[in-house]
């Protein structure tokens, strides 16, 4: 958890959505510290970078709602009748239901919410990412396979 939070996640989802990286190992770390309600936050900012990307390829690159909010992007996706259903209900329940709560100052997760976040959290990522395809390597960027390897492997010692 500490060294490679990303592992909470599904398989090849940095290789997809580079920009979720730090914020799975930071919902890693704030998990194994015992830091809920962090370990919540970051799990939703990883959910959100995916959204992105999904709403991307899903709606052909349409320009984004405002704000950029889980919400407004399922009530967006359902308006114009994009994306999977079941993802776009989903979208819309983790956002009345645990989102918005959880950026309230006076609520705080428990260990049991933390880890049911990450549980609902990771269902919708990894139907979304099912649709998000792997950009094509460039001269400075390593294949998804070659990333996923070295994520698995850590850091050096």
């Amino acid at each position: 958890l500490i060294e490679r939070g990303t592992g909470l996640f599904p398989s090849g989802m940095v290789a997809k959505v580079a920009e979720t990286f730090f914020d799975a190992n930071q919902a890693g770390k704030a998990l194994a510290f015992r830091l809920p309600t962090a370990c919540g936050f970051h799990t939703f900012r990883v959910m959100e970078s995916v959204l992105k990307r999904y709403w991307d390829v899903v709606t052909e690159n349409t320009k984004r709602p405002e704000p950029e909010t889980i919400g407004k992007f399922a009530a967006e996706l359902a308006d114009k009748k994009k994306g999977d259903i079941k993802i776009v209900e989903t979208l819309k329940m983790i956002a009345k239901l645990h989102r918005n709560p959880c950026i309230h100052p006076d609520v705080a997760l428990t260990e049991e919410e933390a880890i049911g976040t990450l549980g609902i959290a990771r269902s919708v990522i990894a139907s979304m990412l099912a649709v998000i395809p792997t950009p094509p390597p460039t001269t400075s960027t390593l294949s998804a396979d070659v990333t996923e390897r070295l994520l698995q492997a850590g850091p050096p010692s």
